[in-house]
């Protein structure tokens, strides 16, 4: 089944080889350079998943991803960065008072084979068997 996907990097060569990774995947991806692009987009659509970059140049994903995980609550997310301290944080504000994260972090650059997983990931949960939708927390990442 396919996903609908917003891809969030300023860069625009691994953009580009992301949303063309998913075409080939049968996904339906969204290819936004800043965060002012990736909230037009999600104005006239769903996603199903979000792949945002953290240090974009209009703000960061993570504070994108915490503003509007509530707008999109089927909606998994995945942030990138290059940036160790990034990501030590990130993963620090997965585990706060105990809850399931809502977004997943990871190292750029990402392997395309982890990208496959959690968008696969997304499009099993979105499965008529399911019962419900699973969060990131249950994609092997």
């Amino acid at each position: 089944m396919s996903a609908q996907v917003v891809v969030i990097e300023d860069d625009e060569d691994l953009r580009t080889e992301i949303v063309e990774f998913l075409v080939r995947r049968d996904h339906r991806p969204t290819g936004c350079a800043t965060l002012a692009e990736a909230t037009a987009a999600m104005e006239t659509m769903t996603p199903d998943a979000v792949i945002s970059d953290i240090n974009l140049p209009d703000g960061d994903g993570m504070n994108f991803c915490m503003n509007n995980a509530a707008r999109f609550p089927a909606a998994m997310w995945l942030l990138m960065s290059g940036n160790a301290d990034l990501l030590r944080l990130g993963n620090q504000l997965k585990g706060i008072d105990g809850e399931k994260p809502s977004f997943a972090m990871v190292e750029k650059p990402v392997p395309l084979r982890l990208l496959d997983r959690f968008v696969s990931g997304v499009s099993a949960a979105r499965a008529p068997d399911q019962a419900a939708a699973v969060g990131v927390a249950a994609v092997s990442l």
